[in-house]
C-alpha cells in the first residue's frame, strides 16, 4: 500500500491528530513523527524501541519497507558536533538510505498516550487502574491498585511483567495502593519530588534511577522501582502494532527486539 496513505492512517486514526499535536509539543529531544521517507510503498513494517543499526539492520533483512521506534533516529544536536555526524548515525544512515527505508519517531506519543501508550499498557498489564490524574509533566499516569497491595508482591508482579530484576528503593508503607507510572528515564528532580508528595505517591516506577535519588527516596518516604529503561518501553511500540495490524491486516508487521539491560 501506499506509505504516506499508510501514515495518514496511523496519525489520524491510530494515535489522533490532536493528541499527536500535543505530543509534538511536549518539551522532548526526540522525533514524533516520519524522520526520512523512503520507498513508496509499504507491505512489511518493522517496530522496535530504539533506531540503532542493530534494529535498522534486521529490518532490512527481514525486508521492511518502514521502521517504526519509540526512540526515532538521533539526529539532535547531542549527536551532532559542528555539522559533523558521528560514525554512529553515519552507519545508521547509510542502512537506511541502502535499503529505501522510511524512518519515524514516536517518542512522547508513546509514552503520553492514554491508551496504547507505554505507561498507560504498563498499568493495564500490572492490573492497575489509570487514574485521570497525569504524572511527571504529562509524561506518566497515576494508577491505583484495585486494593492495598504488599510492596514485595508488586516487585514480584513487575519482575514478571519486565522479564528485568527491580531494582528497589524502600522507603514507603508496606503496603500500596498508589503509583506512579512513568516509563524509561523518569528520574525525578524538585519538582517531580514535591508532585510525588502532593499526589501521596507511594511508589514510583520507572526504568532507571540515579545515585542521589535513593537516598532522596527513602528521606521522602516513597518506593522506587527502576526496572530497565529498554524494558519499560517495549510496550507503546507493541500496542501501535497491534493497532496497525487491526487497521492493515494484508501488511506484515513485527516486533524486532534488540534487548538493552539498561
Amino acid at each position: 500500500m501506499d506509505t504516506s496513505q499508510f501514515f495518514n492512517t496511523i496519525h489520524n486514526q491510530i494515535l489522533g491528530q490532536d493528541f499527536l499535536k500535543k505530543a509534538e509539543s511536549a518539551d522532548d529531544y526526540g522525533a514524533n513523527g516520519i524522520q526520512i521517507k523512503g520507498s513508496e510503498e509499504v507491505s512489511k513494517v518493522a517496530v522496535g524501541v530504539s533506531c540503532n543499526a542493530e534494529f535498522l539492520q534486521k529490518a532490512a533483512s527481514w525486508g521492511a519497507q518502514v521502521c517504526i521506534t519509540h526512540h526515532g533516529l538521533s539526529l539532535t544536536p547531542k549527536y551532532i558536533y559542528k555539522s559533523k555526524l558521528s560514525l554512529a548515525t553515519q552507519k545508521r544512515l547509510a542502512i537506511i538510505f541502502e535499503n529505501e527505508l522510511t524512518v519515524a519517531g514516536y517518542h512522547a506519543a508513546l509514552d503520553m498516550h492514554p491508551k496504547i501508550g507505554n505507561n498507560a499498557q504498563i498499568i493495564k498489564n500490572l492490573g492497575l487502574v489509570q487514574t485521570d490524574e497525569p504524572y511527571f509533566d504529562g509524561w506518566g499516569f497515576v494508577a491505583k491498585t484495585k486494593s492495598p497491595i504488599f510492596v514485595q508482591d508488586f516487585a514480584k508482579d513487575c519482575t514478571t511483567l519486565f522479564h528485568h530484576d527491580v531494582f528497589m528503593v524502600l522507603g514507603g508503607p508496606d503496603k500500596i495502593s498508589r503509583i506512579g507510572v512513568c516509563s524509561g528515564g523518569a528520574t525525578p528532580t524538585g519538582s517531580e519530588f514535591l508532585e510525588i508528595a502532593e499526589k501521596q505517591i507511594d511508589l514510583h516506577l520507572t526504568g532507571v534511577i540515579s545515585e542521589s535519588t535513593s537516598s532522596m527516596a527513602k528521606e521522602a518516604g516513597f518506593h522506587y522501582f527502576a526496572v530497565g529503561h529498554y524494558a519499560t518501553e517495549v510496550f507503546g511500540v507493541k500496542a501501535l502494532a497491534e493497532e496497525i495490524s487491526k487497521k492493515f491486516p494484508k501488511l506484515d508487521v513485527r516486533f524486532i527486539d534488540v534487548w538493552n539491560e539498561l
